[in-house]
């Protein structure tokens, strides 16, 4: 296999860019097995490109007002809800905000105050499979009291926060759907749940998170992740400093009427007393 069957193959879903660089991904991961075992001494996979949606930022970021029309949608309490403040205050993907649960809250006492706090500790499964780490990346965050608001309505005795109608836990695709599904009936085609992802970065670059920060938050492993965001809101924040320079004073070449007894030439006429 070349290059170009692997990017012909990938093109196949060109019109959903998750999905053709998944097909990439399989290909990558099945060449580099093979060369491993040397089956073959090329992986044709490596090096090909991305695709990324139509303005080249992938999923769309959702903004303030979109996350308030799904709330105006999806009333407090209802499975739609908590998925939403559940991507919006832990940062999850999918895969694994379809398996978090009360077995991932725990307890944990404040050095400085001495007070017991809830927090979020979970192994996201991208990355707890990395062969670069040998020990899996544990994302611990503290439990905003927003999101434990949210919470309280899940029902007892399940496994997950977020079950089926039938109570039974999502799969990563169901809840992709289902997602899907709940954004369609708020009116919100263009958005999905890996962009509401997107947006609780954006608001924490935006709020100063640092690159440290986003990746404790996120479980990503490099720098490249949270630079995107924090260079991204740093252009929105100085472009909102600046808003003002771009307005002119249209008065600025008007003529303004000279001062009585100052000739045009700027010296002063005196009268010659009687």
């Amino acid at each position: 296999m070349k290059r170009a069957h692997v990017k012909e193959l990938r093109d196949t879903r060109s019109d959903a860019p998750g999905a053709a660089n998944n097909i990439t991904k399989a290909i990558s991961a099945m060449f580099a097995w093979a060369k491993d075992a040397e089956m073959v001494e090329v992986n044709p996979a490596n090096g090909i490109k991305r695709l990324t949606s139509g303005n080249g930022e992938g999923f769309h970021t959702w903004e303030v007002s979109e996350i308030v029309q799904y709330e105006k949608r999806h009333a407090r309490g209802t499975m739609a809800r908590m998925a939403l403040a559940i991507f919006m205050f832990t940062g999850l993907r999918l895969s694994d905000a379809a398996i978090f649960g009360r077995q991932h809250i725990t307890q944990v006492r404040n050095k400085d105050t001495g007070i017991w706090e809830k927090w979020i500790r979970i192994k996201p499964g991208k990355t707890d499979k990395s062969k670069v780490r040998k020990e899996a990346i544990v994302v611990e965050l503290p439990l905003l009291p927003e999101l434990e608001d949210e919470l309280s309505f899940a029902p007892a005795g399940n496994l997950t926060f977020l079950v089926t109608e039938y109570g039974r836990p999502f799969s990563e695709n169901g809840l992709g759907n289902k997602m899907r599904q709940w954004c369609d009936e708020a009116g919100l085609p263009g958005c999905s749940a890996h962009g509401v992802r997107k947006a609780g970065a954006t608001v924490a670059a935006e709020n100063g998170a640092t690159h440290e920060q986003l990746k404790a938050i996120y479980g990503w492993t490099t720098y490249q992740q949270p630079d995107h965001y924090i260079r991204k809101a740093r252009r929105r924040i100085v472009a909102q400093s600046a808003r003002t320079l771009l307005v002119f004073d249209r008065n600025e070449n008007e003529n303004v009427p000279l001062l009585a007894g100052v000739e045009e030439s700027g010296t002063k006429k005196y009268k010659k007393p009687n």
